[in-house]
């Protein structure tokens, strides 16, 4: 489903722009830098790379639990490691527990 206003003949970077994790990196100052025929530059696609590869490393069982491969074995024994609290916890960057997370 893509966001209402996007022009298909324009795609890739309508979609991207639109995105809502491209909006929430822009807000952090992670942006792709285009070029003048619309090509983005290697070390603007590194930066954004790193950025989404790292931006949830302070909510470790948020992002387990974005993960494709999660099990209930992972999060039961990062629960019992951590404590049942860290299931509450919302991150700062989306707002959203863990819950939230394995429900997308």
């Amino acid at each position: 489903i893509l966001p209402n206003g996007i022009d298909l003949g324009n795609g890739r970077n309508e979609i991207i722009n639109h995105a809502g994790i491209y909006q929430i990196a822009e807000n952090v100052g992670v942006v792709y830098e285009v070029g003048e025929y619309g090509q983005t530059s290697d070390d603007s696609n590194r930066q954004v790379h790193e950025w989404l590869f790292h931006h949830m490393d302070e909510s470790p069982l948020h992002k387990l639990c974005c993960a494709s491969s999660i099990s209930t074995k992972q999060i039961n024994d990062y629960l019992d490691e951590n404590g049942k609290d860290s299931a509450l916890q919302v991150d700062a960057i989306h707002g959203m527990t863990p819950l939230h997370m394995l429900s997308m």
